[in-house]
């Protein structure tokens, strides 16, 4: 058996005009992944990572710690394959026009801009009255009942996600050791895909997937056991983050 280990990216730049960009905070966490994993000595056949420059750069800072202790680290190879979906572009350029179709989506709009209103915004606030909106969007997406310009299908990512997941695992030596960079739906197809669970219940446990946290997989072939989950044991309590 060969074993995945998937990880989240860093956290990236939520409040920032350029969000896909790694944060101090994420710098210091794929840092301390990085650090924890060259401790243990972990040699990895090979690294990928989806096309998102946030994806790239928590490689890069999990690269210079093994490079600080003198450990090889493999070029990574870039599976696009990988990146995540566009549904945030739903709550972009085409929130009212839904809210018109779903109207139970109003009052969680709502909550969200009057969180950003003024000038002493709670980032604590707005991070939650985001995520309520962009869970409650999300999942029309994931059953189909969102169509937006732009904004590939869902069937049309899930099939995306599972070719990428293929050219990440295919063609490894038996007992391979791969890393992988990806983002939250990328990793919850591949959770649901192991796991063998619905749309919806897949997405309940992607949620609560942390920033840079390590998801191990056992595969051969054709098949693809979950051996841990949500790992954020090499980092610090005081920055641990979902966003």
């Amino acid at each position: 058996m060969s074993t995945l280990y998937l990880v989240r990216h860093a956290q990236a730049s939520f409040f920032e005009d350029d969000y896909d960009q790694l944060s101090e905070r994420g710098c210091e966490q794929a840092r301390q992944l990085g650090k924890a994993l060259a401790a243990r000595r972990v040699q990895f056949d090979s690294v990928i990572t989806g096309p998102a420059k946030r994806h790239r750069d928590t490689a890069a800072w999990t690269a210079q710690a093994y490079q600080t202790a003198g450990l090889p680290f493999p070029d990574p190879i870039v599976v696009d394959e990988l990146d995540e979906h566009a549904a945030d572009v739903i709550l972009r350029q085409s929130l009212d026009a839904i809210i018109g179709e779903h109207p139970h989506l109003q009052a969680l709009a709502e909550n969200y801009r009057r969180s950003r209103e003024g000038d002493n915004h709670d980032r604590n606030a707005i991070q939650k009255h985001f995520q309520r909106l962009f869970e409650a969007v999300t999942k029309l997406w994931v059953a189909d009942k969102i169509v937006v310009a732009g904004v590939e299908p869902y069937a049309q990512f899930h099939a995306r996600v599972c070719c990428g997941l293929k050219k990440t695992t295919g063609n490894q030596p038996r007992g391979s050791h791969v890393l992988a960079f990806s983002s939250v739906g990328p990793m919850t197809v591949i959770l649901q895909q192991s796991l063998g669970l619905e749309h919806e219940a897949a997405l309940q446990l992607g949620w609560r997937l942390r920033n840079c946290t390590v998801n191990q997989f056992l595969f051969s072939d054709n098949r693809l056991t979950l051996d841990s989950f949500n790992s954020v044991a090499h980092l610090e309590d005081d920055i641990v983050t979902y966003r």
